[in-house]
């Protein structure tokens, strides 16, 4: 029988991963208690394969049409960087949709993540106006937060399932202080203002809520 160490349970069948934590299992793999049936229809490897030719052809095209009309019609096209980072936005969500699709807390944290990198190179992009960490960073810290908080109550999960993240947010919220301090912005209210909430919510964990913390540690990074 196989079993989670981080988890402390035993997983019938012939998993790879345990199904809670995704983490490695370790023991003798078993035949499964229920007969395996046979998926018809498209498999998403074939979806995957076939999404990603044609976002190969997507950037193929666009760089195409990004060299000739600079070197040939000495024309530039601004927008055609912009489709080629939609492309590559949609091939990534698509990866992460399908790889971690029983996982929609995570899947929206990657999302989130991604989502604010493209913000701030879209703003280094068209003129580095200051926008994407002025206010779309900040506000998307927020509402990955609410989010967060509101998948794991309404999927009713302990603290201790969706703690780290909220944790690991924190800790990445806190990178606005370079923004902050190198004064890139005339308008700090939203940097700091989502940067204090961060704060006050993971005081409000460390000191109500330790025990929850110290089991997501033990559960997460086995310590």
């Amino acid at each position: 029988m196989l079993y989670c160490a981080k988890c402390k349970i035993y997983i019938r069948g012939s998993k790879t991963r345990c199904p809670l934590c995704e983490g490695k299992l370790t023991g003798t793999p078993e035949d499964p208690a229920f007969p395996t049936l046979k998926r018809s229809g498209v498999s998403s490897f074939s979806i995957l394969r076939v999404s990603t030719f044609v976002f190969l052809v997507l950037e193929i095209v666009m760089g195409a049409v990004w060299f000739l009309s600079s070197h040939e019609l000495k024309v530039r096209l601004p927008w055609v960087p912009l489709v080629m980072l939609g492309g590559v936005v949609g091939w990534v969500d698509l990866v992460l949709a399908m790889y971690l699709r029983n996982n929609v807390m995570k899947i929206i944290t990657v999302q989130a993540y991604v989502a604010m990198i493209i913000d701030f190179a879209i703003d280094r992009m068209t003129g580095f106006l200051g926008w994407s960490y002025t206010w779309m960073i900040p506000m998307t810290f927020l509402g990955l937060a609410a989010a967060t908080f509101g998948i794991g109550m309404g999927a009713k999960l302990r603290l201790e399932d969706y703690v780290i993240y909220l944790l690991i947010d924190t800790v990445f919220c806190m990178l606005q202080l370079i923004s902050v301090i190198g004064n890139w912005s005339s308008f700090l209210w939203p940097s700091v203002i989502c940067m204090a909430l961060y704060l006050i919510m993971a005081a409000g964990t460390v000191v109500f809520r330790f025990r929850a913390l110290k089991n997501a540690s033990a559960k997460y990074f086995n310590v």
